[in-house]
């Protein structure tokens, strides 16, 4: 069996582009048209997937229909690296300053289908972040008005959402702090479905370390 070499925004980078096609299909009669839109996919897909096997490549050119992109999905997630499980005293230990941690669900988080895991504590309006890569951990933390969404566009996924004010305060020289805001989606799990660029994901996380 081939071991996983896609990342989850690998294949939500696939996702995007075959749906494309797809809207392109349904808004259109125009073969030109859709051939256009299908070769810009495509092209995208080349040039941000450079480790990624032509086959596969192929197997979106051919996709029609939604019933052929979910089952290329599905093939897909097999091939896919998942986000490496943390413990709850794994998760204690990045956040070691909150002693009354409240900590997510671990048990029902599907691995295979986030970038990134996050989770707000609605008692302290802290949300916490942790990036995993190559099974190393960062851990981002930061006060949020959850209460109040409004529509803008998501600091991680850059895309079109309903979003909460994200606040880090970050430890500068000499004591000094400097608080960083930004809008992100108000449901991680709507966001992992949409990040389809890991260098904004980081980005974001290494501006706003605690």
């Amino acid at each position: 069996m081939t071991a996983p070499f896609l990342t989850v925004v690998d294949l939500r980078l696939i996702e995007q582009q075959v749906n494309k096609i797809l809207k392109a299909k349904l808004a259109s009669n125009d073969k030109k048209i859709v051939a256009a839109v299908r070769e810009l996919a495509i092209t995208e897909l080349r040039e941000k997937l450079t480790h990624v096997n032509e086959d596969i490549i192929k197997e979106v050119e051919t996709v029609e229909d939604t019933i052929g992109a979910d089952l290329l999905f599905q093939s897909l997630k097999s091939y896919t690296i998942p986000f490496k499980s943390i413990s709850e005293q794994g998760l204690q230990k990045l956040f070691k300053k909150d002693k009354k941690l409240k900590l997510p669900k671990l048990e029902v988080i599907d691995w295979q289908a986030i970038s990134y895991l996050s989770w707000v504590d609605k008692g302290t309006n802290r949300q916490y972040i942790v990036l995993e890569k190559e099974g190393q951990y960062t851990a981002l933390r930061g006060v949020v008005d959850a209460h109040n969404p409004i529509k803008g566009v998501c600091s991680i996924c850059n895309q079109h959402s309903s979003v909460h004010l994200f606040t880090a305060t970050v430890k500068g020289n000499a004591d000094n702090y400097t608080s960083y805001s930004n809008y992100i989606c108000d449901d991680s799990q709507l966001c992992n479905q949409k990040v389809s660029d890991y260098e904004k994901l980081q980005d974001f996380v290494a501006r706003n370390l605690i």
